[in-house]
Protein backbone atom coordinates (compact mmCIF):
# COMPACT_ATOMS: atom_id res chain seq x y z
CA UNK A 1 0.00 0.00 0.00
CA UNK A 2 1.32 3.73 -0.98
CA UNK A 3 1.11 6.57 1.61
CA UNK A 4 -1.78 8.57 0.97
CA UNK A 5 -1.56 11.86 -0.11
CA UNK A 6 -3.61 14.77 0.44
CA UNK A 7 -3.65 17.88 -2.25
CA UNK A 8 -5.72 19.73 -4.78
CA UNK A 9 -6.32 18.44 -7.71
CA UNK A 10 -5.41 19.47 -11.53
CA UNK A 11 -7.48 19.49 -14.41
CA UNK A 12 -5.79 16.01 -15.20
CA UNK A 13 -7.06 14.57 -12.32
CA UNK A 14 -10.72 14.82 -13.00
CA UNK A 15 -12.00 12.41 -14.69
CA UNK A 16 -11.42 10.11 -11.98
CA UNK A 17 -12.91 12.46 -9.61
CA UNK A 18 -16.49 12.09 -11.94
CA UNK A 19 -15.94 8.79 -11.53
CA UNK A 20 -15.29 8.14 -7.97
CA UNK A 21 -18.11 10.54 -7.39
CA UNK A 22 -20.87 8.65 -9.98
CA UNK A 23 -19.72 5.25 -8.23
CA UNK A 24 -20.97 7.15 -4.82
CA UNK A 25 -23.52 9.13 -5.99
CA UNK A 26 -25.31 7.86 -9.14
CA UNK A 27 -26.86 4.60 -10.21
CA UNK A 28 -26.76 3.49 -13.88
CA UNK A 29 -28.34 5.71 -16.26
CA UNK A 30 -28.22 8.79 -13.94
CA UNK A 31 -26.57 12.37 -15.20
CA UNK A 32 -23.14 11.86 -14.45
CA UNK A 33 -21.89 14.08 -11.55
CA UNK A 34 -19.66 16.19 -14.21
CA UNK A 35 -22.40 17.23 -15.94
CA UNK A 36 -24.61 17.77 -13.37
CA UNK A 37 -22.13 19.68 -11.16
CA UNK A 38 -20.51 21.14 -13.92
CA UNK A 39 -19.18 24.33 -12.88
CA UNK A 40 -17.59 22.13 -9.17
CA UNK A 41 -15.93 19.81 -12.10
CA UNK A 42 -14.31 22.02 -14.32
CA UNK A 43 -10.95 22.27 -15.23
CA UNK A 44 -10.93 26.08 -14.04
CA UNK A 45 -11.92 24.42 -10.33
CA UNK A 46 -9.93 21.93 -10.39
CA UNK A 47 -7.82 23.65 -7.15
CA UNK A 48 -10.65 23.66 -5.04
CA UNK A 49 -11.65 19.61 -5.55
CA UNK A 50 -9.67 18.62 -2.72
CA UNK A 51 -8.69 14.99 -2.55
CA UNK A 52 -6.81 12.42 -1.03
CA UNK A 53 -4.68 9.82 -3.67
CA UNK A 54 -3.67 6.25 -2.30
CA UNK A 55 -2.48 3.31 -4.35
CA UNK A 56 -2.18 6.38 -7.45
CA UNK A 57 -6.09 7.05 -7.38
CA UNK A 58 -8.39 9.65 -5.83
CA UNK A 59 -10.14 7.84 -2.95
CA UNK A 60 -11.51 10.43 -1.52
CA UNK A 61 -13.28 13.90 -2.61
CA UNK A 62 -14.21 17.36 -0.79
CA UNK A 63 -15.38 19.49 -3.59
CA UNK A 64 -15.50 23.38 -3.22
CA UNK A 65 -16.90 25.98 -5.03
CA UNK A 66 -17.19 29.90 -4.12
CA UNK A 67 -20.10 31.87 -4.82
CA UNK A 68 -21.74 35.48 -3.89
CA UNK A 69 -24.49 36.31 -1.84
CA UNK A 70 -26.34 39.49 -2.02
CA UNK A 71 -28.17 39.63 1.88
CA UNK A 72 -30.08 43.05 2.03
CA UNK A 73 -27.89 44.66 -0.59
CA UNK A 74 -24.30 43.23 0.99
CA UNK A 75 -22.18 40.80 -1.05
CA UNK A 76 -20.92 37.99 1.34
CA UNK A 77 -18.55 35.74 -0.66
CA UNK A 78 -19.26 31.93 0.18
CA UNK A 79 -18.16 28.63 -0.81
CA UNK A 80 -20.52 25.76 -1.20
CA UNK A 81 -19.05 22.35 -0.49
CA UNK A 82 -20.27 19.20 -2.00
CA UNK A 83 -19.91 16.06 -3.83
CA UNK A 84 -18.16 14.85 -0.12
CA UNK A 85 -17.02 10.92 -0.76
CA UNK A 86 -14.60 8.14 0.10
CA UNK A 87 -14.37 5.33 -2.34
CA UNK A 88 -15.78 2.12 -0.35
CA UNK A 89 -12.50 0.23 -0.02
CA UNK A 90 -10.51 3.01 1.70
CA UNK A 91 -13.29 4.16 4.64
CA UNK A 92 -12.66 4.14 8.14
CA UNK A 93 -9.64 5.98 7.67
CA UNK A 94 -10.72 9.33 8.49
CA UNK A 95 -9.89 10.99 4.81
CA UNK A 96 -13.30 12.61 4.56
CA UNK A 97 -12.80 14.35 8.31
CA UNK A 98 -9.15 15.27 7.32
CA UNK A 99 -10.43 16.60 3.83
CA UNK A 100 -13.40 19.01 5.48
CA UNK A 101 -10.69 20.65 8.12
CA UNK A 102 -8.36 21.31 5.05
CA UNK A 103 -11.45 22.57 3.17
CA UNK A 104 -12.09 24.80 5.95
CA UNK A 105 -8.77 26.32 6.24
CA UNK A 106 -9.01 26.90 2.37
CA UNK A 107 -12.31 28.69 2.74
CA UNK A 108 -10.34 31.13 5.30
CA UNK A 109 -7.70 31.24 3.19
CA UNK A 110 -9.75 32.41 0.26
CA UNK A 111 -11.71 34.99 2.06
CA UNK A 112 -14.97 33.35 2.52
CA UNK A 113 -17.14 34.23 5.20
CA UNK A 114 -19.76 31.23 5.33
CA UNK A 115 -19.48 27.80 4.16
CA UNK A 116 -22.52 26.29 2.63
CA UNK A 117 -22.73 22.29 3.23
CA UNK A 118 -25.23 20.33 1.38
CA UNK A 119 -25.77 17.70 3.66
CA UNK A 120 -26.00 17.40 7.87
CA UNK A 121 -24.07 14.46 8.43
CA UNK A 122 -22.12 13.51 11.77
CA UNK A 123 -18.96 14.85 9.60
CA UNK A 124 -20.12 18.18 9.20
CA UNK A 125 -21.62 18.82 12.27
CA UNK A 126 -18.27 17.17 14.47
CA UNK A 127 -16.35 20.58 12.18
CA UNK A 128 -18.64 23.38 13.95
CA UNK A 129 -21.09 23.32 10.57
CA UNK A 130 -24.90 23.77 12.49
CA UNK A 131 -28.09 23.24 10.96
CA UNK A 132 -29.75 26.92 11.27
CA UNK A 133 -32.18 29.25 10.00
CA UNK A 134 -35.45 29.14 9.12
CA UNK A 135 -38.38 28.30 5.98
CA UNK A 136 -41.80 27.32 5.68
CA UNK A 137 -42.49 24.51 3.49
CA UNK A 138 -45.69 24.22 2.27
CA UNK A 139 -47.44 21.32 0.80
CA UNK A 140 -49.92 22.12 -1.85
CA UNK A 141 -51.93 19.55 -3.06
CA UNK A 142 -54.43 21.76 -5.36
CA UNK A 143 -54.66 24.70 -7.36
CA UNK A 144 -58.05 24.81 -5.11
CA UNK A 145 -55.79 25.63 -2.12
CA UNK A 146 -54.02 28.75 -2.96
CA UNK A 147 -55.12 32.68 -2.67
CA UNK A 148 -57.55 33.51 -5.74
CA UNK A 149 -57.70 37.04 -6.95
CA UNK A 150 -58.28 38.79 -10.05
CA UNK A 151 -54.34 39.74 -9.61
CA UNK A 152 -53.15 36.20 -9.47
CA UNK A 153 -54.81 35.31 -12.72
CA UNK A 154 -54.23 38.07 -14.81
CA UNK A 155 -50.94 36.09 -15.70
CA UNK A 156 -49.88 34.96 -19.00
CA UNK A 157 -47.53 31.68 -18.58
CA UNK A 158 -45.19 29.93 -21.06
CA UNK A 159 -41.87 27.87 -20.46
CA UNK A 160 -38.08 28.90 -20.51
CA UNK A 161 -37.17 30.00 -23.83
CA UNK A 162 -33.22 30.72 -24.00
CA UNK A 163 -31.30 34.31 -23.29
CA UNK A 164 -34.23 36.60 -23.14
CA UNK A 165 -35.99 34.66 -20.68
CA UNK A 166 -32.45 34.61 -18.46
CA UNK A 167 -32.12 38.61 -18.41
CA UNK A 168 -36.03 38.52 -17.30
CA UNK A 169 -34.87 35.54 -14.43
CA UNK A 170 -31.89 37.85 -13.28
CA UNK A 171 -33.93 40.80 -12.57
CA UNK A 172 -36.60 39.31 -10.90
CA UNK A 173 -34.02 37.59 -8.93
CA UNK A 174 -32.54 40.75 -7.97
CA UNK A 175 -35.64 42.36 -6.65
CA UNK A 176 -35.39 39.62 -3.72
CA UNK A 177 -33.73 40.82 -0.21
CA UNK A 178 -31.30 37.65 -0.26
CA UNK A 179 -30.19 35.43 -3.88
CA UNK A 180 -27.09 34.14 -5.26
CA UNK A 181 -25.09 36.28 -7.47
CA UNK A 182 -24.81 35.63 -10.80
CA UNK A 183 -23.91 36.06 -14.52
CA UNK A 184 -25.93 35.28 -17.41
CA UNK A 185 -23.30 33.11 -18.59
CA UNK A 186 -23.13 31.04 -15.02
CA UNK A 187 -27.69 31.31 -14.93
CA UNK A 188 -27.76 29.66 -18.36
CA UNK A 189 -24.71 26.57 -16.79
CA UNK A 190 -26.57 26.12 -13.99
CA UNK A 191 -30.49 26.08 -16.01
CA UNK A 192 -28.68 23.28 -18.44
CA UNK A 193 -26.79 21.48 -15.39
CA UNK A 194 -30.29 20.63 -13.52
CA UNK A 195 -27.96 19.43 -10.54
CA UNK A 196 -30.50 19.39 -7.68
CA UNK A 197 -32.81 17.69 -9.55
CA UNK A 198 -30.25 15.34 -10.86
CA UNK A 199 -29.88 13.68 -7.86
CA UNK A 200 -33.53 12.29 -7.92
CA UNK A 201 -33.25 11.98 -10.93
CA UNK A 202 -36.30 14.38 -12.45
CA UNK A 203 -36.74 16.34 -15.21
CA UNK A 204 -36.33 19.84 -14.66
CA UNK A 205 -38.71 22.36 -15.93
CA UNK A 206 -38.91 26.27 -16.17
CA UNK A 207 -42.14 28.05 -16.54
CA UNK A 208 -42.27 32.30 -16.52
CA UNK A 209 -45.31 34.63 -15.83
CA UNK A 210 -45.91 37.75 -17.96
CA UNK A 211 -47.95 41.15 -17.21
CA UNK A 212 -50.73 41.80 -19.81
CA UNK A 213 -48.08 44.38 -21.80
CA UNK A 214 -45.28 41.43 -21.56
CA UNK A 215 -43.07 41.70 -18.95
CA UNK A 216 -42.00 39.00 -16.82
CA UNK A 217 -43.52 38.65 -13.60
CA UNK A 218 -42.41 35.60 -12.09
CA UNK A 219 -40.13 32.60 -12.61
CA UNK A 220 -40.21 29.00 -11.14
CA UNK A 221 -37.85 26.24 -11.46
CA UNK A 222 -39.43 22.75 -10.52
CA UNK A 223 -39.40 19.23 -11.31
CA UNK A 224 -41.53 16.37 -10.35
CA UNK A 225 -39.66 13.91 -8.13
CA UNK A 226 -40.33 10.17 -6.63
CA UNK A 227 -39.37 10.58 -2.87
CA UNK A 228 -38.07 7.37 -0.25
CA UNK A 229 -41.81 6.35 0.43
CA UNK A 230 -42.87 6.07 -3.04
CA UNK A 231 -44.95 8.94 -3.42
CA UNK A 232 -44.21 11.67 -6.54
CA UNK A 233 -44.21 15.26 -4.96
CA UNK A 234 -43.29 18.17 -7.70
CA UNK A 235 -40.28 20.11 -6.09
CA UNK A 236 -40.09 23.75 -6.25
CA UNK A 237 -36.28 24.31 -6.71
CA UNK A 238 -36.52 27.97 -6.97
CA UNK A 239 -38.92 30.97 -8.40
CA UNK A 240 -38.84 34.72 -7.49
CA UNK A 241 -41.33 37.71 -8.42
CA UNK A 242 -44.31 39.36 -6.68
CA UNK A 243 -46.77 37.42 -4.42
CA UNK A 244 -49.24 37.39 -6.85
CA UNK A 245 -47.72 36.07 -10.05
CA UNK A 246 -45.49 33.26 -7.75
CA UNK A 247 -48.93 32.40 -6.57
CA UNK A 248 -50.41 32.26 -10.16
CA UNK A 249 -47.69 30.22 -11.69
CA UNK A 250 -47.77 27.30 -8.52
CA UNK A 251 -51.36 27.08 -9.03
CA UNK A 252 -50.41 26.68 -13.50
CA UNK A 253 -47.73 24.34 -11.83
CA UNK A 254 -50.02 22.30 -9.97
CA UNK A 255 -52.49 21.46 -12.67
CA UNK A 256 -49.99 20.62 -14.85
CA UNK A 257 -49.14 17.66 -12.45
CA UNK A 258 -52.64 16.96 -11.28
CA UNK A 259 -52.58 15.00 -8.26
CA UNK A 260 -49.30 15.34 -7.39
CA UNK A 261 -48.85 18.12 -3.94
CA UNK A 262 -46.50 20.91 -4.31
CA UNK A 263 -43.17 21.30 -2.14
CA UNK A 264 -43.05 24.87 -2.30
CA UNK A 265 -40.02 26.38 0.43
CA UNK A 266 -40.58 30.01 1.83
CA UNK A 267 -37.48 31.30 3.30
CA UNK A 268 -38.35 33.91 6.26
CA UNK A 269 -37.45 36.98 3.99
CA UNK A 270 -40.50 36.24 1.92
CA UNK A 271 -42.93 36.85 4.97
CA UNK A 272 -46.02 38.39 3.11
CA UNK A 273 -45.84 35.19 0.55
CA UNK A 274 -45.81 32.72 3.39
CA UNK A 275 -48.68 34.87 5.48
CA UNK A 276 -50.99 34.84 2.16
CA UNK A 277 -49.96 31.05 1.70
CA UNK A 278 -51.21 30.36 5.63
CA UNK A 279 -54.14 32.70 5.50
CA UNK A 280 -55.41 30.65 2.83
CA UNK A 281 -55.04 27.54 4.96
CA UNK A 282 -52.36 25.58 2.50
CA UNK A 283 -50.41 23.87 5.05
CA UNK A 284 -46.62 23.98 5.97
CA UNK A 285 -43.82 22.19 8.42
CA UNK A 286 -40.91 24.36 10.02
CA UNK A 287 -37.93 23.32 8.58
CA UNK A 288 -34.04 24.94 8.79
CA UNK A 289 -32.12 26.06 6.03
CA UNK A 290 -31.48 22.82 4.07
CA UNK A 291 -27.84 21.75 4.60
CA UNK A 292 -25.47 23.23 7.10
CA UNK A 293 -24.02 26.67 7.34
CA UNK A 294 -20.03 26.68 9.17
CA UNK A 295 -19.03 30.30 9.80
CA UNK A 296 -15.94 31.33 8.65
CA UNK A 297 -15.01 34.76 9.33
CA UNK A 298 -17.08 36.05 11.55
CA UNK A 299 -15.65 39.34 11.97
CA UNK A 300 -15.56 39.78 8.24
CA UNK A 301 -18.70 38.97 7.72
CA UNK A 302 -20.31 41.66 10.56
CA UNK A 303 -18.21 44.31 8.38
CA UNK A 304 -19.73 43.25 5.09
CA UNK A 305 -23.04 43.45 6.78
CA UNK A 306 -22.63 46.99 8.15
CA UNK A 307 -24.57 48.59 5.45
CA UNK A 308 -27.55 45.99 6.61
CA UNK A 309 -27.05 46.97 10.28
CA UNK A 310 -26.98 51.01 9.55
CA UNK A 311 -30.27 50.01 7.48
CA UNK A 312 -31.94 48.54 10.44
CA UNK A 313 -30.33 50.06 13.28
CA UNK A 314 -29.50 53.74 12.63
CA UNK A 315 -26.18 55.05 12.42
CA UNK A 316 -26.30 56.69 15.92
CA UNK A 317 -27.28 53.07 17.40
CA UNK A 318 -25.05 51.38 15.47
CA UNK A 319 -22.01 53.81 16.23
CA UNK A 320 -22.77 52.26 19.86
CA UNK A 321 -22.41 48.49 18.69
CA UNK A 322 -19.08 46.96 18.62
CA UNK A 323 -17.19 43.81 18.10
CA UNK A 324 -13.69 42.73 19.44
CA UNK A 325 -11.59 40.18 18.93
CA UNK A 326 -11.14 37.83 22.10
CA UNK A 327 -9.56 34.50 22.81
CA UNK A 328 -11.45 32.12 20.80
CA UNK A 329 -14.11 34.22 19.77
CA UNK A 330 -15.68 37.34 19.45
CA UNK A 331 -17.05 39.93 22.24
CA UNK A 332 -19.98 42.04 20.82
CA UNK A 333 -21.07 45.14 22.94
CA UNK A 334 -23.50 47.77 23.27
CA UNK A 335 -23.61 49.96 25.90
CA UNK A 336 -21.77 48.33 28.69
CA UNK A 337 -23.91 44.87 27.91
CA UNK A 338 -21.63 42.26 26.31
CA UNK A 339 -22.07 38.72 24.52
CA UNK A 340 -19.01 36.57 24.08
CA UNK A 341 -19.65 34.04 20.97
CA UNK A 342 -17.30 31.67 19.25
CA UNK A 343 -17.48 29.84 15.37
CA UNK A 344 -20.90 28.27 16.28
CA UNK A 345 -21.88 30.63 18.82
CA UNK A 346 -21.74 33.30 15.70
CA UNK A 347 -23.67 31.32 13.34
CA UNK A 348 -26.48 30.51 16.04
CA UNK A 349 -26.93 34.36 16.61
CA UNK A 350 -26.99 35.60 12.87
CA UNK A 351 -29.29 32.76 11.33
CA UNK A 352 -31.58 31.91 14.73
CA UNK A 353 -31.01 35.43 16.29
CA UNK A 354 -30.16 36.02 19.95
CA UNK A 355 -30.61 33.82 22.42
CA UNK A 356 -29.89 36.09 25.27
CA UNK A 357 -31.66 35.64 28.90
CA UNK A 358 -33.32 38.40 29.48
CA UNK A 359 -34.64 41.56 27.91
CA UNK A 360 -31.59 44.52 27.69
CA UNK A 361 -30.67 46.23 25.38
CA UNK A 362 -28.21 44.61 23.50
CA UNK A 363 -30.45 41.68 22.50
CA UNK A 364 -33.41 44.04 21.29
CA UNK A 365 -30.69 45.54 19.26
CA UNK A 366 -29.12 42.19 17.38
CA UNK A 367 -33.05 40.75 17.30
CA UNK A 368 -33.30 43.82 14.95
CA UNK A 369 -30.99 42.49 12.69
CA UNK A 370 -30.59 38.39 13.17
CA UNK A 371 -32.05 36.08 11.76
CA UNK A 372 -30.29 37.42 8.87
CA UNK A 373 -32.64 37.18 5.92
CA UNK A 374 -31.00 34.12 3.49
CA UNK A 375 -31.29 32.68 0.37
CA UNK A 376 -32.59 28.82 -0.09
CA UNK A 377 -29.43 26.82 -0.91
CA UNK A 378 -31.28 23.93 -2.65
CA UNK A 379 -31.84 26.05 -5.55
CA UNK A 380 -29.88 26.15 -8.66
CA UNK A 381 -26.62 26.61 -7.32
CA UNK A 382 -26.71 23.89 -5.22
CA UNK A 383 -23.60 21.94 -5.05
Amino acid sequence: MKMAIVKSAKPENIGQLVALADRIFRKPGQTSMGTAYAQLFANENADRLLMVEEDGQPVSLVGLLPARLSVAGCTIPVVSMGSVCTDMAYRGRNYADLLVKRSIARCAEEGAQLLLISGTRGLYLRNDGMEVGGLKRFAIRSAGELPSSAETEAYAMRPYDGAGDRAAMLRLMESDGAYYMRTDAELEQLIRSAAFLSNYPAEQHIWLSFTADGEAAAYAVFGSVKKKDGESVVEIVEYAGGDEAVIGLLGHIAGMFGFQPLSFPVMAARASLAEALVTAGCSFTEETIPGTIRMIDFQGLWKTLRPYMEQQLGEAALSELSLTEVGGGCRIAYKGETLTVGNRGATALLFNGPSIVGQGELKQVLSRMFPLPFPFTESLNFV
